[in-house]
């Protein structure tokens, strides 16, 4: 078959031009839930899509897609050129990851460019058996210090989705300093605690949003109250007062741009497809221009007002690139889509239910309202007739309205046909190019080829005759193979080369036309998929030795309140003294060693579950400074930290917040030199005792303790007090819910960060046999804002507990446990587990 040079029809140079850009433009990532916004992102100029199975997904409420139809939206996407990242970012149990490694093997073969992923171990599994699958880490993986995303980089991980909370300074650092690829989210909801870190959900009601099944109690409203009073402070309307605005970043999009952020993140997996279609058009139009033409970016507020119309909660923020704007960036009244303001009620008569309204914005019927009243029932309706910009307009409407109220337009229905209409079809063409040749007594040739080299030749099984009446015209072939209208193609140029007076039935062309382009299309797929042999899952992955029976049994106390003094905590006994790091020095350590004990204390230091940039600097100056103390090793918060400290001696313990879920993480952070894990609260504990059959490494669990839910560079006692508070007030905050139960807020004046407590602490003094029984090593008690001697008593009948499990409880012990049952209590997840 006679090959052309692709060169011929003169787009070498374009070829070259977008080869240069592919290099510099950023990524456009849009979210897919349905095979329906597949089809809206793709149609609607996306460069890759994200999506998830039925399972092992961090959005499980979305609809999501079974494996013949990830294989579909595979084809589909890589016939356009369009990557497709399949998201298994939760956290797995042990008896999951078999089934977790049969969906991979699926994916991988069917032509996955990546997974996204937030389990460790499981990372590690997917590495060692598939190789040359890309390995994106979640932002459920709460990567945010340079030091977090070069620990990754040098596991292997190709991109890292960084923490919402990074400002543009910091992502630029570490931009600057590592090869691995960024992503950021540039639209969509933000989460008010730091992804991977939240367990608000989970220990509320049993929902866990480390495993895809978040129940958003972010989005109910709260008040404000003194935890140790429960008085209210201010107001004694209930707000949203954890709930944030969504993103939108067009007006700060070049500037994005300019920090070389790879790939541009879209959130929305659990949206309808016409959120898909209008926010991946709109950054698709604004990315090419600040790209192509930067001293001319304007945003257009008819592409704002779409944008607001499809989806917003009370407006916009840009969440946190320029660092933190408090309240402004909340949506305080409202938690839920607002739509566009677009008039106000003048009256209401409630007798016949007639509400009149002026109208400051055009209502078309079929479009959606809704009346804003002063307790929140928000009666709405569908529009039933065309009103005028500034009309007066009298609806028949049920409701507590009265004068005044706003009204809002919560769905655009020509919007939304316009949309829809986005991606009908095969919209987004594909150019390409041909040649056809027309020899008397040969059969017809045609070529086919794209921009990317993709290239087809077709020949005819009939020959080309001689014309006995009238003749084919090169301006009729042209017209037949440029019907392409229901295709992905769209016929740039076609050379004809024929001979005189010939006849070809159009029938001919149409068919050899429709072969061409079939087999373009699959030329195409072929070409963008990556070629992987199958791949047989070697079992011997899941084996991990048994671990030998451990003697080990040490009560430690973590002492993160300022109020409590070490020394009477030593005195009882304790086999483990936890304190933050910035309260260490080696004078310190060697003060609080030296008590004269039948057993020497251990003494670690605590580091940061959130460290940003800055702050690492002075969390190495600290590990340095201890390096040769005799302190007993650190306790490790965030993977940026288990980098820093592969440059120290000292033994490291991994906490909770590193999420260790199974056997496989457990095995990883053995070989990366962990002196012990603590287990994730999230897991029960038959789930618990099965893991501490395996693999020698110390094993902690947290009994006791006022658990963190979640935490924050938000401060939402600073935001609603707005100025009239400072972290000097001496007063413990707290939010009130809707069912009256108070989450102690812990504020942190030097970097206003916030961490919110559980309402009620961990207890499980009564089931200590049976805990201990499970062969735990360390037994770690958190205490923070209870009063020093309460926390003692707590801390001597677990000790005591703890030497004689078999004995029943004492007098004393029981008192304290009918005294912690006045004042609330929970088990945790202990014999219920998650989801």
């Amino acid at each position: 078959m006679k090959n052309i040079k692709i060169t011929e029809m003169g787009f070498e140079n374009r070829k070259m031009r977008a080869s240069f850009y592919s290099q510099k433009k950023p990524e456009l990532l849009a979210p897919v839930g349905s095979l329906e916004s597949l089809y809206a992102a793709v149609q609607n100029g996306c460069d890759a899509v994200y999506l998830g199975g039925k399972a092992f997904s961090a959005r499980a409420y979305a609809a999501n897609l079974t494996i013949e139809e990830i294989k579909t939206a595979l084809e589909y996407a890589h016939l356009y050129g369009v990557r497709v990242y399949i998201t298994i970012n939760t956290l797995y149990k042990d008896e999951e990851l078999t089934s977790l490694l049969d969906f991979v093997q699926e994916i991988y073969e069917a032509g996955a460019d990546a997974v996204i992923l937030q389990d460790l171990g499981a990372a590690q599994l997917i590495r060692q058996i598939f190789p040359d699958l890309e390995l994106h880490a979640s932002t459920q993986m709460t990567v945010h210090n340079l030091e977090g995303a070069r620990y990754l980089a040098n596991l292997g991980f190709k991109r890292v989705v960084l923490a919402r909370e990074l400002t543009l300074e910091e992502i630029s650092k570490i931009i600057t300093n590592i090869s691995i690829e960024v992503e950021t989210f540039v639209h969509g909801a933000l989460c008010v605690c730091y992804s991977g870190q939240c367990l608000m959900s989970s220990l509320i009601g049993g929902r866990s949003g480390n495993r895809g099944r978040c129940a958003q109690p972010c989005r109910l409203p709260y008040r404000l109250v003194d935890f140790n009073t429960g008085k209210v402070v201010g107001s004694d309307e209930p707000y949203y007062l954890l709930s944030p605005k969504d993103i939108c970043t067009l007006e700060i999009l070049p500037a994005l741009i300019e920090r070389g952020i790879h790939s541009f993140k879209i959130e929305g997996r659990m949206k309808r497809p016409e959120y898909t279609a209008a926010v991946t058009g709109i950054y698709r139009k604004y990315i090419d221009l600040a790209f192509n033409d930067p001293d001319n970016y304007i945003v257009d507020p008819k592409d704002l007002k779409n944008l607001t119309q499809i989806f917003n909660r009370g407006g916009f923020s840009i969440g946190y690139y320029k660092g933190k704007s408090g309240s402004k960036m909340m949506s305080l009244l409202r938690p839920k889509n607002w739509g566009v303001k677009v008039g106000e009620v003048i009256s209401y008569n409630p007798r016949r239910k007639l509400c009149k309204i002026r109208l400051y914005d055009r209502l078309e019927e079929g479009d959606g309202i809704e009346i804003w009243t002063e307790k929140g029932k928000n009666p709405g309706m569908i529009v039933p007739s065309s009103n005028d910009s500034g009309d007066l307009i009298t609806l028949s409407i049920k409701g507590e309205i009265k004068k005044g109220d706003p009204v809002y337009r919560t769905s655009q229905k020509e919007l939304l046909k316009k949309i829809t209409q986005s991606y009908a079809d095969y919209r987004r063409k594909i150019d390409i190019f041909g040649q056809i040749s027309f020899k008397v007594g040969e059969p017809i040739v045609l070529d086919l080829w794209d921009q990317k080299g993709n290239y087809v030749q077709l020949e005819s099984e009939e020959r080309v005759e001689k014309a006995k009446k009238q003749p084919l015209t090169a301006d009729k072939v042209r017209e037949q193979i440029n019907k392409l209208g229901n295709t992905p193609f769209k016929l740039i140029d076609l050379k004809v080369k024929m001979d005189e007076s010939i006849f070809v039935p159009i029938s001919r062309l149409n068919a050899l036309r429709r072969k061409a382009i079939k087999k373009l299309s699959e030329e195409r797929i072929r070409n963008f998929r990556p070629l992987r042999p199958l791949t047989t899952i070697n079992q011997d992955v899941l084996t991990f030795p048994k671990a030998q029976s451990n003697r080990l049994r040490e009560l430690a106390v973590y002492l993160k309140g300022d109020h409590f003094n070490p020394d009477r905590f030593i005195e009882v006994g304790i086999d483990r003294l936890y304190l933050d790091l910035k309260k260490l020095t080696p004078e310190k350590v060697e003060k609080l060693k030296g008590h004269n004990r039948q057993v020497e204390l251990k003494v670690f230091a605590v580091l940061p579950r959130i460290a940003r940039n800055q702050e690492m600097l002075l969390i190495k100056e600290r590990i340095k400074a201890l390096e040769d103390s005799s302190l007993d090793g650190f306790i490790i918060g965030n993977l940026g930290e288990a980098e820093l400290i592969k440059e120290f001696k000292k033994p490291f313990i991994i906490d909770f917040s590193l999420n260790v879920f199974n056997k496989a993480t457990i095995a990883y952070w053995t070989r990366a030199g962990a002196k012990g894990v603590t287990i994730s609260p999230e897991l029960n504990l038959k789930e618990m005792r099965e893991l501490n059959q395996w693999i020698d490494i110390e094993k902690e669990v947290i009994v006791y303790g006022y658990l963190p839910v979640m935490i924050s560079e938000y401060c939402p006692v600073g935001a609603f007090k707005e100025g009239k508070y400072s972290c000097r007030d001496n007063i413990l905050y707290g939010l009130l819910d809707r069912k009256g139960m108070i989450f102690p807020v812990l504020t942190y004046c030097r970097n206003c960060r916030s961490e919110i407590l559980n309402s009620m602490p961990l207890f499980l003094l009564e089931h200590m046999e049976q805990i201990i029984a499970s062969d735990f090593s360390v037994f770690r008690m958190n205490l923070t804002i209870e009063e020093e001697e309460e926390g003692l008593e707590v801390v001597k009948a677990y000790l005591s507990k703890l030497n004689h499990p078999e004995l029943p409880l004492k007098e004393e012990e029981k008192r304290l446990i009918n005294k912690l049952q006045k004042k609330g209590f929970t088990k945790g997840h202990f014999y219920r587990g998650v989801e």
